[in-house]
């Protein structure tokens, strides 16, 4: 019996020594793992930027394991682009330039890899310009017309990125909500001819972009709608809240 309660007490102390012994390998895993972990900076472009007139570039910064800050800047270019007004084509460009700084978190247990949730503050300033060809009282009318939009704003974003082969990064913003304080002007003047607009051109044409403007979801019955018959032009305002929806991707070279 007593031989019995000894290799009892001799499998018990293997099994405690086992225990400790892998415990201690684990956390030497763990600790080479966070120790072999080397800060890199992955060069960055997104193409979404060009359709308004910016070349996107940035770069992500992997400071700590898991844990990145990006910084992305805007850079203008005019941009051509064909709008439709009045069932007519008009040519017009387009140019903007941003700035956005982020702090990252990935969600998974690797790095730069895989679901993130994300921080951000954003700025945008947008122009154009272009002459739109439309109709007033069944009459033709050319519109020069320009606007101007700022806006700082803030927004959380819902990521996913992959590496590939450890050095390209392929970033998808699938979700990022935004709050934004913006400002937005603009003006279309009828250059067609030296006649005033009558009454009912100015009319009509004041219907008419509130009509468009009220297809703007949140902010479109807030914009204010001025026409001046004898300048014959057209001005749009708004200084206030916009809610904004950032969505897109990227494309890295991780260094």
């Amino acid at each position: 019996m007593a031989s019995g309660i000894v290799m009892k007490k001799i499998k018990l102390m293997k099994q405690a020594v086992f225990a400790v012994a892998f415990s201690i390998i684990s956390a030497g895993v763990c600790a080479q793992t966070y120790n072999d972990f080397q800060p890199s900076v992955t060069a960055k472009f997104s193409p979404a930027g060009i359709a308004v007139g910016k070349l996107t570039v940035g770069a992500e910064y992997n400071f700590k394991h898991k844990q990145s800050i990006l910084v992305f800047a805007g850079i203008p270019f005019n941009k051509p682009r064909t709008i439709t007004f009045d069932k007519k084509d008009s040519d017009v460009s387009t140019r903007a330039s941003s700035m956005l700084a982020a702090y990252r978190y990935y969600l998974g247990n690797r790095d730069m890899t895989g679901f993130y949730a994300e921080a951000y503050l954003e700025y945008l300033s947008m122009e154009g310009k272009g002459i739109i060809h439309a109709e007033l009282n069944k009459m033709p009318a050319q519109l020069d017309s320009r606007f101007t939009y700022k806006g700082y704003g803030a927004g959380l974003q819902l990521g996913y990125q992959v590496l590939i082969a450890r050095r390209v990064a392929l970033d998808l913003f699938i979700l990022g909500p935004a709050a934004n304080s913006s400002k937005f002007s603009s003006s279309s003047t009828d250059i067609n001819d030296n006649l005033a607009w009558t009454l009912a051109d100015a009319d009509e044409a004041a219907a008419d972009i509130k009509k468009r403007l009220a297809d703007i979801p949140v902010v479109g019955d807030k914009i204010e709608v001025v026409v001046d018959k004898n300048a014959k032009t057209i001005y749009t305002s708004y200084n206030g809240f916009t809610p904004g929806l950032r969505f897109g991707a990227s494309v890295g070279i991780r260094f």
